[in-house]
């Protein structure tokens, strides 16, 4: 169950990744820094996902917005399996300045 607007937790220390609905469907972040590989953090009250290790900043969407990030957070593929649980596939990365956010199984559309 995942609710519009919020920014599930539940994975990312075991899987490191977000998943997120928004008012289309539900997506998934990567949990890894594009500068350096650190894990940001989300912060529920201020809505954006922050770099400990240099301060980079992220949107709920994944965009960079402060800090020496170079590119957005990326988003990784996901879909419903015959039982209807969400898979996850860490190793299709969906890239932003690639223009690839809206490509199938960036989004799961629900």
């Amino acid at each position: 169950d995942y609710t519009v607007g919020e920014v599930s937790t539940k994975f990312i220390k075991d899987q490191r990744v977000w998943i997120v609905r928004d008012l289309e469907g539900i997506y998934v972040i990567f949990g890894l820094c594009t500068h350096l590989g650190c894990t940001p953090r989300w912060l529920n009250t201020e809505a954006k996902y922050k770099c400990p290790c240099h301060g980079s900043g992220f949107t709920k969407e994944g965009m960079h917005f402060e800090g020496p990030a170079p590119r957005p957070l990326e988003r990784l593929k996901i879909e419903l399996g015959p039982d209807g649980q969400i898979i996850i596939d860490k190793s299709k990365k969906f890239l932003w300045e690639k223009d690839e956010w809206g490509k199938p199984g960036s989004k799961l559309f629900v």
